[in-house]
């Protein structure tokens, strides 16, 4: 396995975008998309993982790290770009995606234009859906967080949501950084590393929500040409919205991850492994 990957700047419009390549000549390649939107990366296990036997891609997407996007626009047509900047870079014509909550929608969105480039579709705990499925989505987080949190915890939220509502980038950042406690509750996981807290980007947080909830709703996809799986953790953070993703792709193969959340491969490694093996085993 290489553990230090290529660090590649890739423009793509009004973004430059920090990618990160391993590099396996005479394999299939995958590229990552994490959740977010707005915020870092924290698949790592799952990439050093697929590293091993595949050619793998990860980047911040736009917004993440202020620095590299101070111009830029967050629309759908602009994420669909990305990939595709990504993957002419490297010469890819097909590669297979996998996605994880926003990454999980992100991979949908992309899907749905460019169904010819991909291999496999892996959406873990993807989020359920654009316009009103969106607003779905997003008020069982707000009440799973709610379940999550304490009495000052959840005063602490609500003082940092109407801050970083308003552009505060330290309040959207205390925010999240919440958030993402809240996902590990019960579980043996390190806390919010505070390096990749500084790259969280309220801009392109809300600015990407905001795009999300007035794009169309994707619909049903049917019966696809490549395989499809969809996993959640037995105690995640989405609720009935999930059955947006179920309906959609009639032929995936759906798995519920025990002993988990929103994040299954940091609470249950081996059972997530196992699963990742089946899958990626077969295609």
């Amino acid at each position: 396995m290489q553990t230090a990957p290529d660090a590649i700047s890739i423009p793509s419009g009004n973004a430059i975008l920090q990618v990160s390549f391993y590099p396996r000549p005479q394999s299939d390649t995958v590229i990552m998309l994490h959740g977010g939107p707005g915020v870092p990366d924290e698949m790592t296990e799952v990439r050093e993982w697929l590293c091993q036997t595949m050619q793998v891609i990860h980047f911040n997407q736009r917004g993440v790290d202020e620095e590299n996007c101070k111009s830029c626009t967050f629309t759908m047509d602009d994420f669909i770009n990305d990939i595709n900047h990504i993957a002419a870079w490297f010469q890819i014509e097909k590669f297979h995606l996998f996605g994880h909550s926003w990454g999980g929608l992100y991979a949908q969105i992309y899907t749905r234009y460019f169904p010819g480039n991909v291999l496999s579709l892996f959406l873990c705990s993807p989020a359920s859906g654009t316009g009103k499925e969106w607003e779905i989505t997003e008020k069982e987080i707000f009440r799973y967080n709610l379940s999550r949190s304490s009495v000052p915890e959840i005063l602490g939220m609500a003082f940092n949501t109407v801050l970083g509502m308003a552009g505060n980038k330290s309040a959207y950042r205390r925010l999240f950084r919440q958030i993402i406690i809240n996902y590990h509750k019960g579980y043996p996981v390190d806390p919010p590393d505070e390096e990749k807290l500084k790259k969280i980007n309220s801009k392109a947080g809300l600015l990407t929500r905001k795009e999300i909830r007035k794009y169309p709703e994707l619909g049903v996809f049917g019966i696809t040409t490549f395989p499809v799986i969809i996993t959640y953790g037995q105690f995640d953070a989405y609720g009935p919205s999930k059955q947006f993703v179920l309906d959609r792709f009639p032929n995936a193969a759906k798995v519920i991850v025990p002993k988990s959340g929103h994040t299954p491969w940091k609470h249950n490694w081996p059972e997530f492994m196992r699963i990742l093996n089946a899958f990626y085993g077969k295609v």
